[in-house]
């Protein structure tokens, strides 16, 4: 029977019913963290041990016992927001020190980098090591660093005190003040006063605030006099410190001290190659885009040109890997990035199957990691909000290089070079753009996206394969006997450093990389850009949209700018989509088209309206120009006559029923007249008869003479 292991599993030993996670794994090692404990317990075991253990039954692999559940950092209030990221950048650098030597977080040996993280981040020892032996038991997921409490009864709200925290005062009877959120504007005042200048210092601004907000003025002698108020009713200079230290980083500090060019000339890490202050695989990755130098077709039309399509790599710095790659039409545009980042989650044997390609060596091309930093240029999709927002979901460290300096991230620019050498000897007459004036690469173009892909990821896996004689190997590689080779790198960094940061929950990271959307929420639904999208399967919904009503309530959703079909939400941290709505007429014909295709439609359907618009108002003005006409010509100098107006009323009546005659409608040239009775004679009709013939001008006088007799 194959056993199947891998990070995030939980294993349980049947004898002592004692379960663990696991956080790590390589050729010789299983790393385990204990779990349903407080205290952190990392335990390193052998490979072939531990898994003769499984196959023997001793060890069970158990179904993990909670479900996968996401969160929204932008539904996080402030304080939890800024705390949960300044956490998740401590933990984040933990993992990078320790990875692949997780065990030694749990012995009692000296941990000067610890230390060192734990002031940089200003975060407590006791803490602190709770959170990390929470966040190695859930399988080391993001969603752990936040309070549970706030998704509990207490959600989204904050502890409000009654009375002041903190031990008494050893010399007075009552020192010190509640924090308020008025003492918190005090505070954030004073905060910007520090900030303000070299000069200023933490006691200074102290004084200031107390002289602005905490004064009394005492009458001395007929003299105005100013003085603070007691001890008991002011904020101590303990609190005030506490507070800045949560708020200033030593980082920020020296900043101030300083200056951001001083600081960065004086106390940065001095690095002389790309691989310097990079540890391991996962640590760093660089990202960019190229337009290839081909001019494609169209998939289903072959002799149409569609130009040069864009490909989007992600390169690992310390191995030279390409883990990810991305081939659209996309340029400069956040829809290609998060077409490379979903490249990252795929398992790549099955992407490459999609295109009839395949490889054997589980090692040559990686998936389902978490880069700890990337580098990126100055592009609009770089340094736009939704790519900082991707990176701060993510935990991913965004760094800029300045622009016009390719150099800095040389190894990605490096790439894209020896992708089109590989390439362009066989593209020539085939589409391939040439820098000269004769150039026939669009009336020359043959391949398709597709096929193109297929070239595109065939140099990928060439490329994590391919010796690189120009990668700086250290001693430890040469004598180690390691190739230069990206695939083998990983294998040796996976090995002296433990592996990259995976990815934990699959549905958090696609949350993420969704497009948060300003969506409402009526009685028809989820509404988004005059769409209407239901699911059947939150009974919530259906109660929320019968208290909105007619009202359209602001609700947080998100949605793949791919697919406007259909809409995702949060709700208790369980990812609901809901469709587009079937039943609301033309609603659906939608559902499968980008959100491009989509707004290309809306933009039709604006235009339309606009010059519906305008013909609505020139039809009204006609329409206003008649009706005035006709009272024109009905204008008369006198009042009519409104007595008996209920018998002039039957007389009109009848006149316009016998002017509507159906015989009046007929064809009277193909109709024989013929003399229907209707009415039996009687002796009174008769009598009647006999009566002098008498000539009747119009059918209103010979009805009223009717009507008399």
């Amino acid at each position: 029977m194959e056993i199947i292991l891998s990070v995030g599993n939980i294993i349980r030993d049947k004898a002592a019913n004692t379960r663990y996670r696991v956080i790590d794994i390589t050729d010789s090692k299983i790393t385990l963290c204990e779990m349903d404990i407080k205290h952190l317990n990392i335990l390193d075991n052998n490979f072939d041990t531990l898994m003769r253990l499984i196959s023997d039954g001793e060890i069970v692999i158990d179904p993990n016992d909670e479900t996968d559940l996401a969160y929204d950092i932008n539904k996080l209030s402030t304080n939890v927001r800024d705390k949960f990221e300044n956490t998740r950048s401590a933990v984040n650098e933990i993992i990078n020190v320790f990875r692949g030597n997780y065990s030694i977080l749990s012995t009692k040996k000296p941990k000067p980098q610890v230390n060192y993280i734990l002031q940089k981040y200003s975060l407590p020892r006791s803490s602190f090591w709770r959170i990390i032996a929470k966040y190695f038991q859930s399988g080391m997921k993001d969603i752990s660093l936040i309070d549970s409490k706030i998704y509990g009864n207490s959600k989204n709200v904050e502890y409000r005190y009654t009375h002041k925290a903190g031990a008494k005062s050893k010399h007075f009877a009552s020192s010190g003040i509640l924090i308020t959120d008025e003492v918190k504007e005090h505070f954030d005042e004073a905060i910007n006063e520090l900030r303000s200048g070299r000069c200023q210092n933490i006691t200074a601004c102290y004084n200031h605030m107390n002289n602005l907000h905490y004064h009394k003025i005492d009458i001395i002698d007929g003299i105005p006099t100013i003085s603070l108020l007691p001890v008991s009713e002011r904020p101590t200079f303990k609190q005030f410190y506490y507070y800045v230290t949560t708020k200033i980083s030593p980082q920020e500090m020296d900043l101030i001290k300083t200056s951001a060019q001083e600081q960065r000339n004086n106390k940065r890490l001095l690095t002389s190659d790309a691989l310097n202050n990079v540890v391991g695989p996962g640590d760093m990755v660089e990202i960019d885009a190229c337009e290839a130098d081909v001019s494609l077709v169209s998939t289903t039309d072959p002799n149409k040109t569609i130009g040069r399509p864009i490909v989007y790599i992600m390169i690992d710095v310390y191995t030279r890997m390409i883990i990810a790659v991305s081939v659209a039409f996309d340029n400069n545009s956040f829809l290609g990035v998060t077409n490379l980042f979903l490249n990252l989650a795929d398992d790549k044997h099955e992407y490459c199957k999609r295109f009839g390609m395949g490889f054997d060596n589980n090692d040559m091309w990686q998936s389902n990691i978490i880069p700890r930093r990337v580098r990126v240029d100055r592009g609009s999709e770089f340094i736009g909000q939704e790519f900082s927002r991707l990176c701060t979901e993510l935990g991913i460290e965004k760094q800029v290089v300045p622009g016009a300096s390719g150099s800095l991230k040389g190894i990605v620019e490096q790439s894209f070079h020896q992708m089109h050498s590989k390439q362009n000897m066989h593209l020539e007459n085939y589409g391939l753009i040439e820098k000269r004036y004769d150039s026939k690469h669009h009336k020359e173009a043959t391949l398709n996206i597709e096929q193109y892909t297929k070239m595109v990821i065939n140099f990928v896996l060439t490329h994590n394969q391919e010796y690189d004689a120009n990668y700086p190997l250290t001693k430890d590689m040469i004598s180690e006997n390691v190739d230069p080779i990206p695939c083998v790198l990983w294998k040796y960094g996976v090995k002296k450093f433990g592996n990259p940061r995976p990815i934990a929950n699959k549905q958090q990271y696609l949350f993420n990389l969704m497009t948060p959307v300003k969506a409402k929420l009526d009685r028809r639904g989820i509404s988004y850009k005059k769409l209407y999208y239901l699911t059947n399967n939150d009974p919530v919904l259906n109660k929320e949209m019968f208290r909105a009503g007619r009202n359209k309530i602001p609700f947080d959703a998100r949605m793949d700018m791919r697919d406007v079909g259909r809409i995702y939400y949060l709700r208790d941290n369980k990812l609901f989509d809901a469709p587009l709505n079937s039943n609301l007429t033309g609603n659906a014909d939608y559902a499968g088209m980008t959100m491009k295709q989509y707004d290309e439609y809306l933009s039709s359907k604006r235009q339309m309206d606009a010059e519906g618009k305008v013909y609505n108002q020139e039809l009204a003005a006609y329409n206003y120009s008649v009706n005035a006409a006709l009272l024109d010509e009905a204008k008369k100098k006198s009042y009519s006559d409104y007595k008996n107006m209920r018998r002039t009323r039957e007389i009109e009546k009848q006149t316009k029923s016998h002017k509507e005659k159906i015989y009046s409608k007929l064809d009277n040239t193909t109709i024989e007249e013929t003399t229907i009775n209707t009415i039996p004679e009687t002796t009174e009709i008769s009598k009647i008869s006999e009566n002098p013939k008498v000539e009747y001008t119009d059918f209103s006088e010979a009805f009223e003479d009717f009507s008399n007799m």
